[in-house]
């Protein structure tokens, strides 16, 4: 997280405008932060929003309050209208605030925070602007749902011919090149996000490759043509639950073991060519994501999925297919700002 909000580290601090507050008390104690961050690309295509992030807060309106304003008087400052979040820093990163599931121990890149943020947005003015949701998958709980997933994509590889390949790990760059290229087509015309720059998505990679198992990352081929990939992920979030959060001189002994041990995945992200559509490569793909749900790619035995928006129609049917229901739920807050 340092070297993410640090500006000479963080190449998307050279792709939009960013800053970062901290709220603290009489006593000189830290209570609360917030970043606010404007994104060209992102304005240039949706209209004049900026973003809030990184918000951590005691219980107290007041300390949210002075956060909030900070972020709403710089976006302000530079144009915008309205103030959404939160974003860390944008759509493409870690966002959404937790409200459903306060009791379940979140993924990697999963958000979470206490109940009571819920009402410090409120109280400041911010009402939802939309709803998203993750999933999780279990070899021991939903091995039918998600054997019948494997079924129906090994179909899709047989009829239309497709070929199924893990990361090469040999090709790193060229392989993130290709996702980018995925990655981009397939979120062109997106109604929430921008696509990432090859820079950002480098940079985001190479932070987690270590946990980038790859024979978790797949691309489907079709005429020895790339038309899709799916990424997941080793849950790091494990590793740093098994040592409460304290990163001392144990746990640098123990984290390779650790490591090994991780038993569940994460999915970051699915693109398919848009010019491939109606050809079943989501199929295909979500059959790839269900083979690792039922154990077959060792040790891993579960599946996790970050946020799978409310309009996202395509996922939702998959999931549906599942029977799985949301394991924890988010929103994010929007404010309309006063001239």
């Amino acid at each position: 997280m340092r070297r993410f909000v640090n500006p000479r580290r963080n190449p998307y601090f050279r792709e939009a405008q960013i800053d970062h507050f901290v709220a603290r008390d009489a006593r000189g104690r830290t209570v609360g932060r917030i970043s606010a961050s404007v994104d060209p690309a992102h304005v240039e295509r949706f209209g004049r929003h900026g973003y809030f992030g990184w918000f951590e807060s005691v219980d107290d309106p007041e300390v949210a309050d002075a956060l909030l304003d900070a972020a709403e008087t710089w976006v302000r400052e530079r144009d915008m209208v309205r103030l959404t979040g939160p974003h860390s820093y944008c759509s493409t990163q870690e966002f959404g605030l937790l409200t459903n599931g306060f009791d379940s121990r979140p993924a990697a890149f999963q958000s979470h925070n206490p109940p009571y943020y819920l009402d410090l947005l409120s109280a400041a003015g911010f009402t939802p602007d939309f709803r998203t949701d993750t999933f999780s998958y279990f070899a021991d709980r939903d091995a039918d749902q998600l054997a019948r997933l494997v079924r129906r994509g090994a179909a899709v590889v047989g009829q239309q011919g497709l070929r199924v390949r893990s990361l090469e790990p040999a090709r790193w760059e060229r392989e993130i090149d290709l996702i980018h290229d995925l990655l981009s087509a397939s979120f062109a015309t997106n109604h929430d996000m921008v696509p990432m720059s090859r820079a950002v998505l480098g940079f985001q990679t190479d932070e987690i490759r270590p946990f980038l198992d790859p024979r978790l990352v797949r691309f489907v081929e079709l005429d020895g043509e790339p038309v899709g990939f799916s990424m997941l992920m080793a849950d790091a979030n494990e590793v740093l639950a098994a040592t409460h959060g304290r990163a001392g001189p144990g746990f640098l002994i123990r984290y390779p073991w650790l490591k090994r041990r991780v038993g569940a995945a994460l999915v970051l992200l699915i693109g398919v060519r848009p010019e491939v559509a109606g050809r079943g490569i989501g199929r295909v793909l979500a059959g790839e994501i269900a083979r690792v749900g039922l154990g077959e790619v060792p040790p891993y035995r579960a599946v996790h999925t970050t946020w799978v928006h409310e309009h996202n129609w395509q996922s939702r049917a998959y999931m549906g297919l599942t029977d799985a229901s949301p394991a924890r739920s988010y929103a994010i807050y929007g404010k309309a700002l006063t001239p």
